[in-house]
């Protein structure tokens, strides 16, 4: 047998090898149980899954979603849980530490709530010690409208000729000393003639405290100062305050607010330096960190007397945070003095006290 021949009898000898995987009925796998083998090249990319594998996928990503939703809502039911405790705490602690008067009887009837437009009467209290029931060294009768979120407010010269019920004709400002904030705060109805719904008492250590929680008031000091008795500092070392733009703090702010020997009309002037000083420290207050209001309340709390109870308090401040400089009408009683007294230009008065509450003083 030649060569070739036995060539081509051995290539149709030769087993023949077939592809298992091609040779396999598709169907067969779904009847044995068996998992068709997989081809590693055909992933059908670019092509949707299959709807099955795809709404799997969809109900584990809600899943995912509902429980980070779930999680946030805990979070923040815990945060306000905890900002309601803190402030619970916080007001039960301010109406521990604040000396709430009594409604004196001196008061007027009925009192409308802070919501509504009322008169405040302000007393700053010329004690040395905070036990102290001394004269009144600054009175004010402020009305506030925070409905229209206007202010008015009138200085009431400490001097002042006043009848005092049982004692006569006295000076205004002994009338705290004399009967508290009850014959004081009929001393202001009898010289003005104005009813009072509120009154707030604060002393030189809450002034000074307020001053510094905010951070220092700055204002345009009109002409340097050196006023050894205007400071109640134990070394008097804010006694003196130079000229120009300052920031003063608590001590030399209650030095400025106190002097009156440097103003030739002598406490018409202190007052005017007191009403720029309240204004900017108004129109300050809105600048105020948030996180220095605690601070500020802490300040006043602890030397404050007042018969607004703190929620009643925070409408007050409400009332006045807004209302702006533009918005707030500053006036002093006038009168002349005669020495013991200050006695009041009723005329003049009378269009003071037709414009409280209604109108700018100088319309």
């Amino acid at each position: 047998m030649d060569k070739k021949l036995r060539e081509r009898l051995n290539r149709s000898t030769r087993p023949v090898v077939q592809d298992r995987r091609a040779s396999t009925p598709a169907n067969m796998h779904a009847v044995t149980g068996t998992a068709a083998p997989r081809d590693r090249n055909s992933h059908n990319h670019g092509q949707p899954p299959a709807p099955a594998v795809q709404n799997a996928k969809n109900m584990r990503r809600k899943r995912r979603k509902r429980g980070a939703f779930k999680t946030l809502l805990r979070a923040v039911g815990l945060l306000l849980l905890l900002v309601l405790v803190a402030g619970a705490a916080f007001y039960v602690s301010l109406q521990s530490r604040m000396t709430i008067s009594p409604a004196p009887t001196a008061l007027t009837t009925p009192t409308p709530l802070p919501t509504e437009p009322f008169n405040l009467a302000i007393f700053g209290s010329d004690a040395r010690d905070p036990n102290e029931q001394a004269r009144a060294d600054t009175i004010m009768l402020a009305h506030i409208d925070p409905v229209n979120n206007q202010m008015w407010m009138v200085s009431i010269p400490r001097d002042t000729r006043v009848e005092l019920p049982g004692r006569g004709t006295s000076k205004i400002n002994a009338a705290y000393a004399i009967g508290g904030s009850d014959m004081a705060i009929q001393a202001v109805k009898n010289a003005t003639g104005q009813d009072v719904h509120y009154f707030i008492t604060l002393n030189f250590w809450g002034f000074e405290g307020i001053v510094d929680a905010m951070g220092g008031i700055e204002i345009d000091v009109p002409f340097a100062i050196d006023d050894p008795r205007g400071d109640i500092t134990p070394d008097r070392s804010a006694s003196q305050i130079e000229a120009g733009l300052q920031t003063l703090d608590g001590a030399h702010a209650l030095t400025f607010v106190r002097h009156r020997d440097g103003f030739p009309d002598g406490d018409f002037g202190r007052m005017r330096a007191q009403q720029d000083f309240f204004r900017a420290m108004g129109s300050q207050l809105t600048d105020t960190p948030v996180w220095r209001l605690p601070l500020v309340a802490n300040s006043f709390a602890d030397n404050t007397t007042t018969n607004l109870r703190p929620f009643e308090l925070a409408m007050v401040a409400r009332a006045m945070h807004g209302v702006d400089s533009d918005n707030m009408h500053l006036a002093t009683l006038p009168g002349q003095w005669r020495a013991p007294y200050v006695v009041t230009d009723e005329t003049a008065a009378a269009q003071i006290w037709r414009n409280f509450g209604t109108a700018p003083f100088d319309e």
